[in-house]
């Protein structure tokens, strides 16, 4: 599909929600995010325009700025909207999609915060747009550091086609829900009686079933669905064997992915304060190393530039701690065959730490 016919079939759907019964509810929140993604889906109309045309640096530099700009307002926009309607911001997977996670990095290297590029406390860089080097569809920049200089070369054709895809896709499943009146009292019943009994022997089993009512009701199975996702995870999870894993870790695994299935459909949170030996002992580790409190976000994506430098600090930190080593080698593991869904998965317990 062209870059114009995405924008053609985004402008449709967001004209298929009922903006004036959301009106005269007063439900100015909807309102207004439907109009922010209109807005800056006509930015890439008018970027589809002249993508192919002759302009000049000043226009291909004010081009790439709206650009950046209007992308990251329009996925503030999508999360606004799928919490609006759905009841959760989990909804939405735009960070589970490579390519818009990339964006982000990009917009704030580039348009953010390109003279003061603080991504640690104890390491600044700067990042140098190489306007030479630009078209309308192309661009170049250096993060210059104190010990490297690392080049950048973005093409914002997959950028924006990573997008349209991810916003149509989940447009769509929001038009469904926003367009039904049954309630999910009967999704909720099957995850509750799941989140009790868990763990027990035939658990995938009632998460099947509850698959199958889900995509019957919101009749949308692409894998962008976070719903669809987190499902594929905990099965991938399950039947991975590739790596010996601790019983208690990998069920703390999947109960944190239950507990996401769980959000998503009620709209509210789960907690859980009881852990396995694995969790109780790393969360001792970090207690005692709160240093590196801050740091242990970039555990969960192993495309992060952090992440190898990140994971080689925790471990020489834990290397006299046994439970701890053989927790971040099954990071490093899972990293070195390329399973970056499972490397987010083992790495969410980590993350979710609280001081």
């Amino acid at each position: 599909m062209t870059l114009e016919k995405y924008v053609e079939e985004n402008e449709y759907l967001i004209e298929k929600f009922n903006i004036k019964a959301y009106l005269t509810k007063k439900n100015y929140a909807v309102v207004g995010a439907l109009a922010a993604l209109e807005i800056t889906n006509e930015v890439q109309k008018y970027f589809a325009s002249i993508m192919n045309k002759e302009n000049d640096l000043s226009a291909r530099l004010m081009h790439l700025y709206g650009f950046l700009q209007s992308l990251f307002v329009s996925i503030d926009g999508l999360y606004e909207l799928a919490y609006l309607i759905s009841g959760s911001k989990k909804f939405i997977n735009i960070n589970q999609n490579k390519d818009l996670r990339n964006l982000k990095h990009i917009r704030n290297d580039v348009v953010g915060h390109p003279a003061n590029r603080n991504t640690r406390q104890q390491e600044a860089a700067y990042c140098i747009l190489d306007k030479n080097s630009m078209t309308n569809t192309t661009f170049t920049y250096l993060i210059c550091k104190d010990k490297e200089i690392i080049k950048k070369e973005v093409e914002l054709i997959p950028l924006v086609t990573a997008y349209y895809e991810e916003t149509n896709s989940l447009l769509k499943s929001l038009l469904n829900i926003s367009n039904q009146t049954l309630g999910n009292s009967h999704l909720i019943l099957l995850i509750n009686n799941l989140i009790k009994r868990y763990p027990y022997p035939n658990y995938l089993n009632d998460l099947d079933i509850i698959y199958n009512d889900y995509i019957e009701k919101y009749n949308n199975k692409e894998i962008k669905n976070r719903f669809v996702w987190r499902y594929s995870l905990i099965k991938e999870i399950a039947k991975f064997k590739h790596i010996e894993i601790n019983k208690d870790l990998k069920e703390d695994v999947i109960y944190l992915q239950l507990a996401k299935l769980y959000n998503i459909i009620t709209a509210k949170v789960l907690n859980k304060t009881s852990h396995g030996d694995t969790i109780k002992l790393t969360y001792r580790f970090l207690r005692k190393n709160l240093d590196l409190y801050n740091e242990r976000v970039y555990l969960c994506d192993m495309s992060h530039p952090f992440f190898n430098e990140t994971l080689n600090k925790f471990m020489r930190r834990a290397k006299n701690n046994k439970t701890v080593t053989y927790y971040l080698d099954i990071l490093a593991k899972l990293s070195d065959l390329g399973y970056s869904d499972l490397v987010y998965a083992y790495a969410l317990p980590i993350k979710n730490f609280k001081k």
